[in-house]
């Protein structure tokens, strides 16, 4: 049966980019923020087969940098589409086939499936805590860029209770392990759009409110509009530019997506500037704010 909303069953997963060489977008987060390895046995399963992949924690959350070993792959599509980005942003959900139902209905299409397999990860879940073959669930992959500004990736969670787990960590869930990173949180997800109403208002339709907050910080100046909701405690902060400049130039050459990362920090002053243009990189521009 399919749901009538999307029930997100975590906080956000990944924070998927897309880049050209993940060695280096690693090393480069690292030099820049301290963003340091996480969910490496993760890692080690799902990396080299048709993507290159690999996981850092930064700010309580976890960012994953793939490049693509063949040609016919949405990573290798985004890159010729619009070269190193944020493709994805990747929940658990409470009904993997419905979401998808419902967002095929909202005019998404599924870009790519999975049938999650069970194997030596388990050990990793817990006593008893595994989820038999039977019960996993497909994984989609759904172009909602024009929904949502990010596609938007989903399985159903391959345990009963993520709190006896150590293989994956939600964005700002604890304990979490150990990262030498030089940051305090990462406040937000900048998404530039062409119509603020637009992206967030299919948001507040299609995502379940206890799962989502309404929209908030409403603001316009003249040259730009923006918003925010969080999504399980990851704020998306939307912003509309309204007059000719660099924002309107880089959405007429990009399109809708994400295109920066803020993060908190005690004392930017500490710190020689507080923007960095790292998005050919990372797949996204780095922001620094006062905690």
């Amino acid at each position: 049966m399919t749901h009538r909303t999307i029930k997100l069953e975590t906080n956000c997963l990944q924070i998927e980019s897309a880049v050209r060489d993940v060695p280096a977008a690693c090393a480069a987060f690292e030099d820049l923020l301290g963003a340091g390895p996480i969910e490496q046995e993760l890692v080690s399963r799902i990396s080299g087969v048709v993507l290159d992949i690999d996981h850092r924690g930064c700010g309580d959350a976890m960012f994953q940098f793939c490049s693509p070993l063949i040609e016919d792959v949405f990573t290798a599509e985004e890159l010729r589409r619009v070269g190193p980005c944020v493709s994805n942003l990747t929940f658990f959900v409470a009904d993997a086939a419905g979401t998808r139902d419902l967002l095929e209905a909202a005019g998404a299409t599924t870009r790519a499936a999975w049938q999650t397999q069970g194997g030596s990860w388990r050990e990793f879940l817990g006593e008893g805590n595994a989820k038999p073959d039977e019960e996993l669930a497909q994984g989609f992959y759904m172009g909602t860029r024009h929904l949502f500004g990010f596609d938007f990736e989903f399985s159903e969670a391959p345990w009963y209770d993520a709190a006896k787990q150590r293989y994956m960590y939600p964005a700002f869930t604890y304990p979490r392990p150990v990262v030498e990173d030089k940051v305090e949180r990462l406040v937000r997800l900048r998404v530039l759009v062409d119509d603020v109403d637009h992206y967030i208002g299919n948001l507040v339709r299609l995502v379940d409110e206890r799962d989502r907050t309404d929209a908030y910080g409403h603001r316009d100046d003249g040259a730009t509009r923006s918003a925010r909701i969080a999504l399980r405690g990851l704020e998306l902060q939307y912003e509309q530019p309204l007059v000719d400049g660099p924002l309107r130039d880089r959405l007429l050459e990009r399109g809708a997506g994400i295109t920066t990362a803020v993060f908190a920090v005690a004392d930017p002053d500490r710190w020689p500037r507080t923007s960095f243009a790292t998005r050919d990189t990372l797949g996204f521009d780095v922001e620094l704010a006062r905690n």
